[in-house]
């Protein structure tokens, strides 16, 4: 009997990982302190080419958090080393300036996308590095950050 609840259990599991997940990783940032030279990097594997991929930030900010938004330079780094930076900036209120992501105890979550649709060179080993790029140089506020990568659509 025990064996048969085991094997349900692993097959419930399985059956809850989000389908064409490629990657989903949060680092910590210590003491809520994003200092402008802590750039995390995200490794990730691509093995469908022929696949676009949708790229989301996940973070996690203090309701403390002073500003509306959040510029960051996002860095991908291709499987031959190419390295790829584009500026992209987030909205985290609405007009109002109420937080548009979930709010819990203190904090509030976000998973913003980031690329839409995005083609690969190829197959391979890449990451993405997060560069905080706001006038300051210690953002506070900032207790996690990441990403997540999905498979997209085919390319044709």
């Amino acid at each position: 009997m025990s064996r048969w609840i085991f094997a349900c259990v692993i097959l419930l599991l399985a059956g809850c990982s989000e389908e064409g997940k490629v990657a989903d990783q949060v680092r910590e940032i210590p003491g809520s302190k994003w200092n402008y030279d802590q750039i995390p990097e995200f490794p990730f594997v691509i093995d469908k080419p022929s696949m676009t991929y949708n790229f989301f930030l996940k973070l996690r900010i203090q309701k403390s958090y002073p500003y509306e938004n959040l510029y960051l330079l996002t860095h991908i780094r291709t499987p031959d080393g190419k390295i790829q930076t584009k500026r992209v900036n987030f909205t985290l209120t609405d007009d109002l300036g109420r937080p548009l992501g979930k709010s819990t105890g203190n904090s509030i979550d976000y998973e913003l996308p980031m690329f839409s649709n995005r083609k690969m060179e190829g197959a391979g080993q890449y990451s993405v590095a997060l560069e905080q790029n706001l006038r300051d140089s210690v953002v506070n506020g900032i207790e996690s950050i990441g990403v997540k990568i999905k498979e997209g659509n085919p390319v044709f």
